[in-house]
C-alpha cells in the first residue's frame, strides 16, 4: 500500500480534531460540573439523574406542605388553649358564685363576666390563618359564627323556633328548654312557660321532636342542655388534608363544628343558672360537673367542656409529632437523594484535570509531528 503524503495530512488533522473534541468535552466537564453534559454520554446515567430531580423537586413541595401543616396545627394548639384558659374562668367564677354570701349583684357581675368570655371564645373559634377559618372544616372561607350566631344554627340562647301546628302552646319556645320527656313531648321553656312538642321517629325508630322553623318543617332532639342538636352543614364536620408524602396525607383542622357548639351551649346554660338565681347546691353540681358523668363526658357540664378541649389538643399534639417526624423524613430523603445524585453526575474534578493535562500534552506532540510531516515542500526537494 502506497502511503501518500495527502493520507499523513489528513491523519493528522483527523487525529488534532479528535484530541481537539477530548480537550473541549474535559473542558466543558470541570466548567459545568457535570460528566453529563449531554444524555447521549451515558443514557443509563441520565435517566437516573431525571429520577432524582423528579424526588427532589416533590420532596421541596412536602416540605412547602409541611410549613402550612404546622401552621394550621400550631394557630389550632393556640387557639384551643386560650378556650381552656377562658373556660377555666368560667369554672373559678361559677365556683365563686355558688357561695351562698354572693348577692344577686355580685352574681349579675360575674354574669356580665361570663358573658363576655362566651363572646370571646365566639372570637376564637372564628381564628383565622390567612384567610382561611380553621374550624371551619372544608369551608375555609365561612367562619362558625357571623353576627346572627352560630351558622346554621338553632343554638343561640336567643334563638326561638316556633311551635308545631296543632300543639297547646302559641308563639314561640326560648330555649333552652328543661323537664322534657321525649315520649309526650311535653317540656318548660327558658320562659318557664309549658310547652309541647310534636313527637315522631326517624327511620331507624328512634323518638325525635318535630318543629315548624323559620325555613319550614325540621326535625331536630334536644341534648343535656335543652337545646336543639343541629347537624353539621355540608363540609363543616369535614377534614382538611395535606399530603405530607406520596400517598400521605394529615388532618390538619380541629373539629370545631360539634365543639363550639356544645362550649356554646354549655355557656348559654351557665348565664340562664345565674341569672335564675338557683341555689347554691344547683349550680355546683349541675355546672361544675367533674364527677365522672355523662354530661361531663358529653361536654355539657364546664369540666366537661374542658375535657373536651384538653382532649382536641392532646389531638393536635400528636398530630405535630407526626409532622416533626415526617419533616425530618423529608431532610434525611433530601440528603440521601442530593449525594446520590452527585455521585451519579458530579465529575471527579482530579481525575478530569489530570485527563485534560493528559490530553494538552497530546494534542502538543501531535501538532509537533504533524509539523515536521507536513514540513517538506517540493522547494525543499529541489535543494
Amino acid at each position: 500500500m502506497r502511503v501518500t503524503q495527502s493520507m499523513l495530512s489528513n491523519n493528522m488533522l483527523r487525529n488534532l480534531n479528535t484530541s481537539n473534541s477530548k480537550m473541549g468535552k474535559l473542558q466543558e466537564q470541570l466548567s459545568s460540573g457535570s460528566k453529563l453534559t449531554r444524555p447521549s454520554d451515558d443514557p443509563v446515567a441520565s435517566v437516573k439523574g431525571m429520577g432524582y430531580r423528579t424526588t427532589l423537586v416533590k420532596n421541596a413541595q412536602y416540605t412547602r406542605n409541611m410549613n402550612e401543616v404546622n401552621s394550621w396545627l400550631d394557630a389550632s394548639d393556640e387557639s384551643l388553649g386560650q378556650v381552656g384558659s377562658a373556660l377555666q374562668r368560667v369554672q373559678e367564677l361559677v365556683t365563686q358564685a355558688a357561695n351562698s354570701t354572693n348577692t344577686t349583684d355580685d352574681r349579675e357581675k360575674m354574669k356580665k363576666e361570663i358573658e363576655q368570655i362566651r363572646e370571646q371564645i365566639k372570637d376564637i373559634a372564628n381564628s383565622k390563618i390567612g384567610d382561611n377559618y380553621i374550624f371551619s372544616g372544608t369551608k375555609t372561607t365561612s367562619p362558625l359564627y357571623d353576627k346572627s350566631g352560630f351558622i346554621g344554627g338553632t343554638v343561640e340562647g336567643t334563638t326561638t323556633i316556633a311551635t308545631p301546628p296543632g300543639t297547646t302552646t302559641t308563639g314561640a319556645i326560648a330555649f333552652p328548654v328543661t323537664n322534657l320527656d321525649i315520649n309526650t313531648g311535653k317540656a318548660t321553656d327558658a320562659n318557664g312557660n309549658d310547652v309541647q312538642f310534636a313527637t315522631g321517629t326517624d327511620a331507624t325508630g328512634n323518638k325525635i321532636l318535630l318543629a315548624n322553623a323559620n325555613t319550614g318543617a325540621s326535625q331536630f332532639t334536644i341534648d343535656d342542655n335543652g337545646y336543639p342538636v343541629i347537624q353539621a352543614q355540608s363540609g363543616f364536620s369535614s377534614n382538611v388534608s395535606i399530603e405530607l408524602y406520596s400517598g400521605i396525607t394529615l388532618d390538619v383542622n380541629s373539629e370545631g363544628y360539634e365543639l363550639f357548639q356544645k362550649i356554646d351551649n354549655m355557656m348559654a346554660k351557665v348565664e340562664s343558672k345565674l341569672q335564675s338565681g338557683d341555689d347554691v347546691k344547683e349550680l355546683v353540681g349541675d355546672l361544675l360537673g367533674g364527677t365522672g358523668s355523662t354530661k361531663d363526658k358529653s361536654g355539657t357540664t364546664i369540666q366537661g367542656a374542658i375535657d373536651l378541649v384538653l382532649e382536641a389538643r392532646a389531638t393536635v399534639g400528636a398530630k405535630q409529632n407526626r409532622a416533626e417526624m415526617m419533616a425530618d423524613r423529608l431532610s434525611s430523603q433530601k440528603i440521601s437523594v442530593t449525594k446520590q445524585m452527585s455521585d451519579n453526575e458530579d465529575v471527579d474534578y482530579e481525575e478530569s484535570i489530570t485527563n485534560l493535562i493528559t490530553e494538552e500534552s497530546i494534542h502538543r506532540a501531535a501538532l509537533s509531528v504533524g509539523g515536521r510531516i507536513i514540513q517538506p515542500t517540493l522547494v525543499d526537494f529541489i535543494n
